[in-house]
């Protein structure tokens, strides 16, 4: 047996174990055995190694069994995890070779999640079915035959987004997903935010998302998701205003909770902010 901690961050909830301790080795179909919500259930699944205490090396694993390079608000669990097992405030989460520099302050846990790279899609992505046209970092997409069209930002923060943001793009956001996914072989999480504009005319606005998890599908949150969202709209409306967000923060609102952004410059960096929870102890026969 293995014992496991349940974690939750706003209704994205993870399973965690320890490879550090008795631990059996688990392969790609005891993972998806456990994530499935009728045995023990979760969203991700992460094995962790907390023998240095200053470098914990986490693996990450979708439901699906597919290996996950970044997971924001599993991390805000873990350090959570950390903090309460061996009163660690501050550590390096270690992800696919990435260190995240995360850190406790009462209930508010942080993850420096680094910079953003956008993706040039022109040349790497083609598909005859659509007219792909990129101005910058923003991607239009049309489909005549469907008549859809819809607008997007690539990018990658150790795992890689495609944040949707035209209007009514929750409305459609099963279509839009279906067409994201053909195109880059499902290897994108898929954000759509409904209120953009609103936000882009006015940087207090709290950014509504729902976020579409590869290997995982409709999450109630997602860190890397909210992260992802909260990029685009510092960009965008900078480059609407040629200034700054003027408190630097965004503040994301999804099913589960809200969580804020936190951009720091020269160079860009962005901090994800939000509470984790704790919600029970178990064996995994």
């Amino acid at each position: 047996m293995t014992q496991y901690t349940k974690l939750n961050s706003q209704g994205n909830d993870f399973i965690l174990i320890e490879s550090n301790k008795h631990f059996d080795n688990f392969t790609i179909d005891d993972i998806k055995h456990y994530s499935r919500r009728d045995v023990v259930g979760c969203d991700q699944f992460f094995i962790v190694d907390a023998s240095d205490r200053s470098n914990v090396f986490c693996d990450v694993y979708n439901q699906d069994g597919s290996k996950a390079c970044q997971c924001g608000n599993g991390l805000r669990a873990t350090m959570l995890f950390l903090n309460e097992k061996y009163s660690i405030t501050k550590t390096n989460l270690i992800v696919c070779d990435v260190a995240y520099r995360a850190k406790i302050n009462n209930k508010e846990i942080s993850i420096d999640m680094g910079q953003a790279s956008y993706i040039n899609i022109k040349d790497e992505y083609t598909n005859p079915k659509y007219n792909i046209k990129q101005s910058g970092i923003v991607v239009t997409m049309e489909n005549i035959s469907a008549r859809m069209s819809f607008s997007f930002i690539p990018l990658s923060i150790g795992n890689k987004h495609c944040v949707v943001f035209s209007d009514y793009c929750i409305k459609h956001k099963d279509e839009i997903s279906s067409v994201i996914d053909e195109i880059f072989n499902k290897e994108m999480n898929i954000g759509f935010i409904s209120n953009a504009q609103d936000f882009i005319i006015d940087g207090k606005v709290t950014i509504d998302l729902v976020v579409n998890e590869r290997g995982a599908g409709y999450t109630e949150s997602c860190g890397s998701g909210a992260t992802a969202a909260a990029i685009c709209m510092f960009k965008l409306y900078e480059l609407e205003h040629e200034c700054k967000v003027n408190s630097s923060s965004i503040s994301v609102r999804q099913k589960g909770g809200v969580l804020s952004v936190i951009k720091s410059y020269n160079p860009d960096r962005y901090e994800l902010v939000g509470p984790s929870a704790i919600e029970g102890e178990g064996n995994l026969e």
